[in-house]
């Protein structure tokens, strides 16, 4: 009887292991390993502040955010008590340049709680962010102060894994595409949710057939059954959009084919079986090895010389470890091939591809090419599981990847390297002057004439008729003080006591869905700082936001502790208001200039300027139409090969190309001043509309463009400050035309 019972009790416990085993895997899949987000939160006098940072590895000790991209912040408030006002940031930023960004928080009742979300650069040397909680009166409710550490210092990519079905860790079924330095992430579907300029820090998100075609089929059910829809399919219609927008802006995604369960397998191995390009291959993979060493040794001998906190050059682990690199396997692989349909996604369903790899004549890898972005399609599975270095073959489908980066990417990065500005454009304001009603000195002589001809001979004669002429002295200063005041009112007209600004706002509808862009300089007439009311959902930065990622000369004067004090001064105030974005500066001197960069979406228009070009025989062909209702005093057509000078457009008219002025080039090289109006006189329009036509035709050699000149300036984004006495500018709409070649 004893031993039947010790047998029932360690069946019992076998059995209690194994629940609890599987208990524990259960709960181990059900996290989601992928959230990279970060919480930091405080409490205070019965509030609360939580605040959540995306894309962060939330076993690291400290914030690292990407210098010169977008970060969000994702802001959380929660009140004992009725509550009404505001939640700040303050960027503590290099040489006082700190910059306070606020969001109001409309009245929350006792107990509640109200959540918002904060777009943020890191543009400059910022070495913490001051967060406050503040009344309605400004009174300082919470406040907290969190460390941050920059990241970037090099040049590398930052992958990002959007795979929320994968049961693995990202670097263990993704951990080839961190070869060469890059770092490697999980992105969670709530940080893609936030929008695509949420994830301006990331330059690759790989991802699978099956989760895209999930995001797809959720956006057309969004798009069918409007208000039908359960919150999960909200969500990945919101995340679809995001991606979508952007790989537009100029981003590279990577989509790994979903094979069938018992598809067929072929031996793959990406041209290794050549000589040259497996020698190519091992030799990429030790020369990152070695310069990992030096860099690593560089690294060691600026910490011993200015000190542990000293910022240092970034550098990523090591692709294979002790292995010998001419050891690493370059064996073919097996693996199954999905054949590539026509089209079916959003990616290749009108745009055109190019083959970056075929083997026995079956494409195994194709490059689609939407808005200014790369989507990258792999005929096979992305996904592998490593111990230890890969074979050659996962090293190659890395190469094949970063090596067809796009040229936005690509000049990014070397803003972000080597600049000491962010390029955004604000250079060309230079080129635009304050308008002035100018001065007529005509007036002005005319009273001077008549107070020195008229007025004191006929002061004098009279009070020496009365006898008086011992009230001389008393008469003259009074009737020059009215002379003074008769001056300043025939020059009020010339005054500027308002803010003004000078600006070039581009309205940008290439992509289908606008955008707008505005470089300006805010001024005001006094010492006492300004402020102006941009458009609702408007983003502003400070233009001056860029630094020399890796420069010996900020290794020696960067001094950590003082850009984490809790300075109550700012350069700039950007708040985000229910009617609009508030700007507030400061620290200015009067007639001063702060460079400042701006960007929101565009309104949606009734029509657009229609174009269907053909070129050829250095003659182009077509036809223009206005069918919007904004007159245009200037329009013109151009790619890279021709620009057409179509004059100007009222609302309604069609124009034939072969009658306007043409200029055709027949190299795609570099030629200067393409818009000619030096009949008009006009060089600083000339200089900034060919600036334009270069940012645009080099990311995009092969789109023909319209730029249009309204006739009546204005920015809709600053809004009533481009009115302002002394504001001036120019607006410049872009339209993609129709290649009929």
């Amino acid at each position: 009887m004893g031993k039947r019972n010790r047998k029932k009790v360690y069946i019992g416990r076998v059995s209690l292991c194994v629940v609890c085993s599987i208990l524990w895997l259960m709960c181990f899949f059900a996290v989601d390993v992928y959230a990279q987000e970060r919480e930091e939160h405080c409490e205070e006098g019965g509030f609360s502040l939580t605040a959540i940072f995306s894309l962060q590895d939330g076993e690291a000790e400290e914030i690292t955010l990407r210098a010169g991209r977008d970060f969000a912040l994702a802001l959380e408030v929660k009140a004992q008590e009725e509550f009404s006002g505001y939640v700040n940031v303050l960027m503590q930023n290099e040489e006082e340049n700190h910059v306070l960004y606020q969001q109001r928080i409309e009245t929350i009742s006792p107990g509640e709680s109200v959540s918002c979300q904060m777009l943020l650069p890191m543009n400059l040397m910022t070495a913490g962010l001051y967060l406050t909680l503040t009344d309605e009166a400004g009174e300082i409710k919470l406040e907290h102060t969190i460390p941050v550490e920059m990241v970037n210092y090099g040049m590398y990519e930052f992958v990002a894994v959007f795979d929320p079905e994968q049961e693995m860790p990202v670097e263990n079924a993704y951990g080839h595409f961190s070869s060469y330095g890059n770092q490697l992430i999980g992105l969670s579907e709530s940080e893609m949710e936030r929008g695509a300029q949420a994830l301006d820090a990331l330059e690759v998100i790989v991802t699978q057939e099956t989760v895209l075609v999930k995001l797809e089929e959720s956006a057309v059910v969004e798009d069918t059954f409007s208000g039908q829809e359960t919150e999960e399919m909200l969500q990945d219609a919101q995340a679809a959009e995001s991606l979508k927008e952007w790989v537009a802006s100029g981003k590279t995604l990577v989509v790994g084919a979903s094979a069938e369960p018992g598809a067929d397998e072929e031996m793959l191995n990406f041209g290794l079986q050549e000589k040259e390009l497996l020698q190519e291959v091992i030799l990429r993979v030790g020369n990152y090895e070695a310069t990992r060493e030096s860099v690593l040794a560089t690294n060691e001998e600026i910490k011993k010389q200015y000190g542990e906190d000293a910022r240092t050059y970034y550098m990523g682990d090591s692709m294979i470890g002790d292995t010998p690199v001419n050891s690493l396997s370059d064996k073919a692989v097996s693996l199954p091939i999905v054949r590539f349909g026509n089209g079916g996604h959003w990616w290749n369903s009108e745009v055109s591809y190019e083959t970056l790899w075929q083997e026995r004549g079956t494409d195994i890898v194709r490059c689609y090419h939407v808005g200014k972005g790369n989507v990258i399609v792999f005929a096979i599975p992305v996904t592998y599981t490593a111990t230890g270095s890969y074979p050659l073959f996962y090293y190659r489908m890395a190469e094949m990847v970063f090596d067809n980066l796009t040229q936005t990417q690509l000049e990014r990065q070397n803003a972000d390297m080597y600049a000491s500005d962010t390029g955004n454009g604000n250079y060309l304001l230079t080129y635009i002057r304050a308008r002035s009603n100018g001065i007529s000195v005509f007036p002005y002589v005319v009273i001077l004439m008549v107070y020195i001809v008229l007025l004191i001979p006929a002061v004098f004669l009279l009070l020496r008729h009365f006898e008086k002429t011992k009230y001389l002295w008393g008469v003259l200063p009074l009737l020059s003080f009215a002379v003074m005041g008769i001056v300043y009112l025939v020059g009020g007209k010339t005054q500027i006591t308002q803010p003004y600004c000078i600006y070039l706002e581009v309205t940008d509808y290439t992509d289908g869905a606008g955008k707008q862009y505005v470089n300006f300089s805010l001024s005001a007439p006094t010492n006492q700082g300004t402020e102006i009311m941009l458009k609702q959902g408007a983003t502003v930065r400070l233009a001056q936001t860029a630094f020399r990622a890796y420069d010996p000369g900020w290794v020696v004067s960067y001094a950590p502790a003082e850009n984490t004090l809790r300075s109550r001064e700012y350069r700039a105030a950007v708040c985000a208001l229910a009617d609009g974005t508030r700007l507030n500066v400061d620290t200015i001197r009067a007639f001063a200039k702060t460079n400042f960069y701006a960007w929101a979406d565009a309104p949606e228009r009734e029509g657009r300027l229609l174009a269907t070009v053909t070129s050829a025989d250095k003659v182009v062909a077509g036809v223009i139409q206005n069918t919007t209702d904004i007159p245009f005093r200037q329009v013109y057509i151009c790619n890279q090969g021709f620009v057409v000078r179509v004059g100007g457009m009222q609302p309604g008219e069609s124009l034939l190309l072969e009658d306007c002025v043409q200029r055709v080039e027949d190299s795609n090289g570099w030629y200067w001043l393409l818009f000619e109006n030096v009949e008009n006189g006009n060089y600083a329009e000339t200089n900034i509309l060919n600036e334009l036509f270069w940012d645009h035709v080099n990311d995009n050699p092969e789109m023909i463009y319209i730029f249009a000149l309204p006739e009546q300036e204005g920015s809709e984004i600053l809004g009533e400050a481009a009115q302002s006495p002394g504001s001036n500018g120019l607006s410049v709409f872009i339209w993609a035309a129709k290649d009929m070649r």
